[in-house]
């Protein structure tokens, strides 16, 4: 869990444990992208370095080292999630995007919102 010392901010990378929306009472420990953040909840974005699935769009991170991931991943556009900041784990993220995967998948999130 967060420390009360910790900001979340948009961009970094944390690990969270994420629950399945068919089963919520189960999930798994996976990295995800903040997005916004607000008292109730932390909107993110799930990170995968599987095989991407066709019924989901995906940006491919091309900094990812710097996200404090270990490997090549990919940022799942779409559903994000919505997570309780008692979810995050470990006190502190991962890394951050860098800029250019900040840039790219804003405009991107942004265009699959519209």
């Amino acid at each position: 869990m967060p420390s009360l010392s910790v900001s979340l901010a948009p961009w970094q990378v944390w690990l969270a444990y994420v629950r399945f929306a068919d089963h919520p009472e189960v999930g798994k420990v996976r990295p995800v992208v903040i997005i916004d953040s607000d008292t109730v909840a932390v909107i993110a974005a799930k990170v995968t370095s599987a095989s991407p699935k066709s019924q989901y769009q995906y940006y491919e991170l091309l900094d990812w080292q710097e996200g404090g991931l270990l490997k090549p991943s990919r940022v799942q556009l779409a559903p994000l999630i919505s997570l309780n900041p008692d979810d995050l784990l470990n006190g502190e993220p991962l890394g951050y995007l860098s800029e250019r995967d900040r840039s790219a998948f804003a405009i991107l999130l942004e265009s699959s919102s519209a």
